[in-house]
């Protein structure tokens, strides 16, 4: 009798651990799909609607932790220096990494693949952004992931918002920090890294909830992107620079007072 117990308390434990384990690996691979090896040739892209909504990964627990360590803990009180501090942080921690160098074609990373790698291109570091940026808070009508092409060269893939400057549609170069570039361009040493976006003619737009094409009449994204992006430049470049007053102010005011 005892070690008839003792057999069926080994069972459930080991179907506990069984079923435990099979829920890890479902879940994980909703959130990152598989990992591939650094020297695996594959490739991967969306071809459906369906597919391109399903890299945004707002609920992934990889983004959740990024955006704790970008911005700190939930819940969430929407700011600009919030959206800047996001924007900036997969600008310090990704690394650019062309498909072609890391997986040998075309490849698509989940956000979960981008955070784990460090690296990415210009489609993962705007998957990556446009999911932190809907975690954060940011309504899926006001920020997308874009491809563009400018007809010259190959596409590209950036983002477009219009939360920043409250209906002010506003192209971002998901690579790019917002405030050294704000800074550069306000001295003049260099444009403005979004303002490079504008050449390029939109073909496809997408989030975790829409999808449009360029030529989608129901979507109307503003594409007069010259006001907009010079009030979102005055606007980021002010805010910048209230920021770096107050941390040299209360600099020299401890050194008075020390």
């Amino acid at each position: 009798m005892i070690g008839g117990l003792g057999m069926k308390k080994r069972f459930l434990v080991a179907l506990v651990y069984v079923g435990a384990l099979g829920l890890l690996i479902v879940s994980g691979l909703s959130c990152s799909g598989l990992l591939y090896s650094e020297s695996s040739t594959v490739s991967k892209s969306p071809t459906t609607e369906s597919e391109f909504k399903s890299y945004i990964t707002l609920d992934c627990l990889s983004i959740k932790e990024a955006l704790q360590d970008a911005v700190g803990p939930a819940p969430y009180e929407l700011s600009q220096a919030g959206f800047d501090t996001i924007r900036n942080w997969v600008a310090d921690n990704i690394d650019y990494k062309s498909d072609q160098e890391r997986w040998g074609g075309d490849y698509w990373q989940t956000p979960a693949e981008t955070l784990s790698y460090r690296t990415g291109d210009c489609e993962d570091f705007s998957i990556l952004l446009c999911s932190l940026l809907r975690a954060y808070g940011i309504a899926a009508e006001r920020v997308y992931v874009t491809l563009g092409v400018d007809g010259s060269e190959d596409g590209h893939a950036f983002l477009i918002e219009d939360w920043y400057c409250d209906g002010e549609w506003r192209r971002i170069e998901s690579q790019a920090p917002a405030q050294l570039s704000s800074v550069a361009w306000l001295g003049g040493l260099r444009p403005h890294p979004d303002s490079a976006l504008d050449k390029y003619e939109i073909t496809e737009v997408f989030n975790d909830l829409y999808y449009y094409e360029g030529d989608d009449e129901s979507f109307s994204w503003g594409k007069d992107q010259g006001s907009s992006s010079t009030i979102a430049k005055i606007t980021t470049t002010v805010g910048y620079i209230v920021r770096l007053l107050s941390r040299c102010t209360g600099y020299l005011l401890g050194l008075l007072f020390n």
